[in-house]
């Protein structure tokens, strides 16, 4: 291999590792209220952020930014169903204390609520 097709290689591979470090770790925490559950993800790069849950067979909802780390969406209070995060297109799943396999073997956070 000649030393320019290494530094090609070396060089895709630092462009690579640079935009993975530089995507947006995904954080997020919840607010239960009496009929409803706010759900804040930290993702200050993000230009969309969809919400989609087994509450409604995981339609999308637009999460709406409240500053400019945060996104917020609100969905109707249930004892416990699983959900993920779609951030400009690509599936982004935050650390989540329990998760679930879906039926394609992807994992989801799963949300219990004590009523």
């Amino acid at each position: 291999m000649s030393p320019e097709h290494s530094l090609s290689i070396a060089g895709t591979l630092l462009l690579i590792l640079a935009l993975l470090l530089s995507a947006c770790a995904p954080k997020h925490y919840a607010e239960v209220h009496e009929d409803s559950i706010a759900f804040y993800f930290e993702c200050p790069d993000a230009a969309e952020v969809l919400f989609a849950s087994s509450i409604d067979r995981y339609h999308f909802h637009p999460a709406h930014k409240v500053n400019d780390d945060t996104w917020e969406v609100i969905v109707p209070r249930e004892k416990s169903f699983s959900y993920f995060y779609l951030v400009d297109d690509k599936l982004s799943l935050p650390e989540c204390t329990l998760t679930v396999l879906d039926d394609f073997g992807a994992r989801n956070c799963l949300f219990v609520s004590e009523l």
